[in-house]
């Protein structure tokens, strides 16, 4: 056996071995073409050498060798030339086609012009710059900047602008904000790109930036495959992905079919969506896990069974579609052998036309219904939004402090998510839209931010904007508070909820002290202090809730209220409270056996609940694993054993069919998965502190990137003061004239350690955390020693008090004893004189017997 080095081989026997399928004049003129183009554009994409000078190397999203690039050359000719091509011209249409969605697939934006330069260069085509005329074979169409923006037809044999291809948008209000994708020309281009590749059965990855609608461009696609045909199965990865769940992934979807074959039900075929594929941790040996496992499913078609005997199961009639963002920020490089089995496009960030156009359209088919000076300002909020993302983009970029300072599309999307929750009832004036425009932008850009200066800069930039392109509702749209919500109605279940201004602290308090009287009546009782910042937050919590699929990450040091607020959102939104209960020796097993009690009562018995999850619950790692990825995909992987899986399609079969969906079971358990997924909002309360937080948001993506996040500020003076005021002012132990200084004394006490604790921190290098949990002890341990000093004070003033009544009683008895006493005295005196006169007359008898006594005669 001898090896030849890839380098000494490079790529034209490949080229060679394809070329020999086809015809003998087709092969004849494909060879010409490659000699053409093909080396000197490898020549100056991978060495950087155009006409014989040394330049610079060109950039790719993901470093792809000749042969790459070659095997998916012949992969997208394979894709476009469908019957033998006879005519040159047209065959070299299809060739620089296929040169543009393989060579220069994986190029980045910058290199893409002088990539366009240079084929436009050694074509030596005329060029068609009329508007008005499409290039025909033999010809290359100049009315827009590259080729990249043209698609060859081989219907009408002509070059066509992409964007003369775009399906134009109609919009539906009964279609959820979620479900809506406005075709653009990057869209329009990628779903062509996937529905060829997953034609020709050929394994591909898109990579771009987060937000490129990378997944909701594969999703739509995959979603509209004939469902006879086609099983979907979407896999999220994340740090904590490991092999052995990419196998059980695998093996939940795939059924036996002889000895050793597996697959899908006979006659359909299961495409793999795999959604961040680079997320996966490399381990001490330099190996993905997960990638390692599906190279060996990709070269071999099998897998090796995890038992004892480790026998090798082949899965059949599988497809592959992948997506990832570009490597670093958590994100991986992935092992080269294995991207060698797909063919790579890079899905560039959308131009801001076309973000122009996906967002205003959304906001005008939205607007329809109002006034017509309402509807009129689609193009200008989209501006202004557009403007406002770029400028948050570029001062506020990510630091280790700021790691979740990670703006991307999905970001915009929230902020028309809600401003398309708003009514014509409610919202009647331009005045009142635009400032719901600036709620929405607070709420998505603004919350998030971690100190007051970051928070000044984006409410500067947005009156900035309102002063530049609303002057006169610019006055009334800065005015604070700015409150939001539909919970005017959360009592009176029958009435529909509308989303409004609440206008000011005093009415939303009002409301919220209603509904949490309520709460406390049906639940354990929660001593909520309602102050300003507490309220805002409440409706921030609520307003998330409340979206479609709406998750929350609530990031803020113990005691802020996160669990509380989030339990009153929950209660004002109708939904119920799920939480994991730990006990010793909590394991992953347990969280899942949690996790299916939760998804029966989603899907099952129809429940909107809302999963508080804190920090305090991750007893492992893992754990955030299965919540990744319910927040990506909506459910935790191979969760149900086979048995219990059917138990459940048996329960819902009957509902899903009510609704138009197809018997089979992988639609029905889609229907489920779907049904599960609208009725749950994750709220996860985490701690800011050290270093844990980062590292999780780094390894599980899902966290930031499918959340709503608020970020809980040490607590201002006044809601201390209001926290102090509402445990100590009606305590009968204060006397009324000292309270409000001892209030104010609790809150600079408060404050004070916060300042000492920088002091600290910057003399000692050691950190002490001052926290609203501190504040509530400082405030229960007061509360707790006034009483305990008053319950001793007071025992002792009883026994004092008994002491003085022992005394009076001892006088009382004294006095008593000293009547006694005289009386008995004078009794005393008495009898003594009659004894001493008795004794006198016995001594005087006693005297005259001795004389009166004669002497006794002598015997």
């Amino acid at each position: 056996m001898v090896f030849v080095d890839p380098k000494n081989l490079r790529y034209r026997p490949y080229w060679d071995k394809w070329t020999k399928e086809r015809s003998k004049q087709e092969k004849q003129l494909l060879d010409r073409l490659f000699d053409k183009y093909v080396p000197c554009l490898i020549e100056m994409i991978v060495e950087g050498i155009v006409d014989g000078r040394q330049g610079e190397k060109m950039k790719m999203i993901i470093w792809q060798t000749d042969l790459n690039m070659v095997t998916q050359l012949s992969m997208m000719l394979d894709a476009l030339i469908e019957t033998e091509v006879e005519d040159p011209d047209i065959l070299e249409c299809y060739f620089l086609e296929a040169i543009y969605c393989s060579l220069g697939a994986s190029l980045l934006e910058a290199g893409r012009g002088k990539f366009d330069d240079f084929i436009k260069r050694i074509s030596s085509m005329s060029t068609v710059n009329d508007e008005m005329i499409l290039a025909k074979p033999g010809e290359l169409p100049g009315q827009l900047p590259t080729l990249y923006d043209f698609h060859f037809d081989g219907r009408t044999k002509r070059w066509v602008p992409w964007s003369s291809l775009v399906a134009q948008y109609h919009h539906s209000p009964a279609v959820r904000f979620i479900d809506i994708l406005v075709p653009t020309v990057d869209t329009t281009r990628t779903t062509w790109l996937l529905e060829k590749m997953v034609k020709i059965k050929r394994p591909m990855v898109l990579v771009g930036e987060s937000g490129t609608s990378k997944t909701a461009t594969t999703q739509n696609l995959l979603r509209k495959l004939n469902p006879d045909t086609n099983v979907l199965l979407v896999i999220n990865f994340s740090s904590r992905t490991t092999s052995m769940d990419i196998q059980r992934n695998m093996e939940a979807n795939v059924e036996k079919r002889t000895k050793e074959t597996y697959g899908p039900p006979m006659g359909k075929r299961l495409l793999v969506f795999m959604d961040d594929m680079n997320m996966p941790r490399v381990d001490e040996y330099g190996t993905q896990q997960p990638i390692a496992l599906l190279k060996l499913l990709l070269e071999k078609g099998a897998l090796y069974d995890r038992g004892k005997e480790m026998n090798c199961k082949y899965l059949r009639d599988l497809g592959f579609i992948a997506a990832m963002g570009k490597a670093g920020g958590g994100r991986n490089e992935v092992d080269p052998r294995f991207i060698s089995l797909f063919s790579v496009f890079n899905v560039p960030f959308p131009s801001e036309v076309s973000l122009h156009l996906i967002y205003a359209s959304i906001l005008k088919g939205h607007l329809a219904t109002f006034d017509e000076s309402i509807s009129a300002i689609a193009d200008k909020i989209t501006t202004c939004t557009l403007t406002l993302y770029e400028t948050i983009v570029r001062d506020l970029p990510p630091t280790p402090s700021k790691f979740h300072y990670i703006f991307n599309l999905r970001d915009l999307s929230r902020v028309y998510n809600g401003l398309v929750q708003t009514t014509p009832e409610r919202f009647q004036t331009v005045t009142q839209m635009v400032r719901v425009w600036r709620n929405e932008c607070l709420r998505v850009f603004h919350d998030r931010l971690i100190n007051k200066a970051d928070k000044a800069l984006v409410q500067g930039h947005i009156q900035h904007l309102l002063e530049a392109n609303f002057k006169d509702s610019a006055e009334n749209a800065i005015r604070d508070p700015i409150l939001f919500g539909d919970f005017r109605m959360a009592l009176n279940e029958g009435e529909p909820r509308v989303y409004e201004d609440i206008q000011d602290y005093d009415a939303a308090k009002a409301l919220f002290q209603e509904i949490l009287e309520e709460y406390n009546e049906v639940n354990t009782k929660m001593n909520l202090v309602l102050f300003d910042d507490a309220l805002e937050h409440l409706t921030r919590v609520h307003r998330i809730i409340r979206m479609d699929r709406g998750h929350a990450l609530l990031v803020g040091v113990g005691g802020s209220g996160k669990q509380s607020l989030a339990r009153l959102a929950a209660y004002t939104a109708g939904c119920e409270v799920f939480e994991i209960v730990l006990s010793r020796g909590y394991s992953e097993n347990n969280l899942r056996e949690d996790l299916k009690i939760l998804y029966t009562r989603l899907g099952i018995e129809n429940k909107v609940i809302v999963f508080l999850f804190t920090d305090a619950h991750v007893a492992e790692e893992g754990f955030l694993e299965l919540i990744n990825n319910m927040l990506t995909s909506g459910i935790v992987p191979a969760l149900y054993a086979d048995d219990e899986r059917d138990n459940i399609l048996s329960q819902i079969t009957q509902e899903a069919m009510k609704t138009g969906i197809a018997p089979a079971k992988e639609s029905v358990w889609q229907y489920f998965v779907n049904k599960s997924a609208n009725n749950l909002h994750i709220v996860l309360g985490m701690s800011p502190v050290g270093e844990t937080l980062r590292t999780r948001c780094r390894n599980f993506p899902g966290l930031v990137n499918n959340t709503g996040i608020d970020w809980f500020l040490p607590w201002p003076p006044q809601a201390l003061y209001a926290v102090a005021k509402f445990f100590l002012g009606n305590n009968p132990l204060i006397p009324s004239e000292h309270t409000e200084e001892l209030i104010a004394h609790i809150v600079m006490v408060h404050g004070s350690v916060g300042v000492y604790s920088k002091k600290f921190l910057q003399k000692l290098r050691r950190s002490n955390y001052v926290t609203p949990k501190n504040y509530l002890d400082f405030i229960n341990t007061y509360t707790k020693l006034l009483e305990d000093k008053n319950h001793f004070i007071l025992a002792q003033c009883k026994r004092l008090e008994g002491g003085l009544d022992k005394l009076k009683e001892a006088t009382i008895q004294l006095d008593e004893l000293n009547l006694k006493l005289a009386e008995q005295k004078i009794v005393l005196a008495e009898k003594s004189a009659a004894c001493e006169a008795l004794l006198q007359e016995i001594a005087t008898n006693t005297a005259i017997g001795k004389f009166t006594i004669p002497a006794l005669p002598e015997m």
